[in-house]
């Protein structure tokens, strides 16, 4: 069993790709919680979830998903497909790539694909997204940031190869850079939500 389905908080299951897009498009995610970049922008937070933008995916996005075993792999971490809600808000949400035992708790595994790029750690974006998943799923004792970098090769079976060996950063809670990252994006979604509700409730235009 997952680590996360024992937490007793799913909220649903990317395996049933349909029904976790309805449950998703009602929850604050990590994707939408990493853009959490300035306070005052709340309304625009809020437009761009009231109108979404269609996004299906692109050679990008299905590499990374091709490669996202083998990150995993590496670390010795295990796929998760759970969406799991905050213990104190179900509309707060995260679907981590995998999580891995660390002594008798676990630690979230977050995945990243780099096509054509030599990076040294996650974006800020990124970073606000890790922070987010901490933030939701409070019992993991740290989360990993596993990347790979891959340049062309027409060889490969998959048109794609390593540059260097798969890479790894741990974030302990107390790393100034998700303490920052938390302390930014956690009250600037509450005010999305409220500002949600208050759109919803008396049709107020954004």
């Amino acid at each position: 069993m997952s680590a996360l389905a024992v937490l007793d908080r799913t909220l649903a299951d990317s395996a049933d790709r349909a029904s976790w897009l309805a449950v998703h498009d009602k929850v604050i995610g990590s994707s939408t919680a990493g853009k959490f970049a300035k306070p005052g922008s709340v309304e625009t937070y809020v437009r761009q979830i009231l109108e979404p933008r269609t996004f299906s995916g692109n050679d990008s996005t299905r590499s990374g998903n091709d490669w996202e075993p083998a990150l995993l792999g590496a670390v010795g971490a295990r796929p998760n497909s759970l969406l799991i809600h905050h213990p104190d808000d179900r509309r707060f949400g995260a679907t981590v790539d995998g999580t891995k035992p660390v002594g008798d708790g676990f630690a979230i595994v977050e995945t990243k694909t780099k096509h054509n790029r030599i990076v040294s750690g996650p974006t800020p974006y990124e970073t606000r997204q890790l922070a987010w998943q901490l933030y939701c799923i409070p019992e993991a004792l740290h989360a990993e940031w596993v990347w790979g970098e891959i340049v062309p090769d027409e060889q490969s079976p998959v048109r794609w190869r390593l540059r260097r060996p798969i890479q790894s950063i741990t974030f302990r809670r107390d790393d100034q850079r998700i303490v920052a990252a938390t302390t930014l994006i956690v009250p600037i979604a509450h005010a999305v939500l409220a500002a949600l509700d208050a759109a919803h409730t008396a049709k107020v235009p954004f």
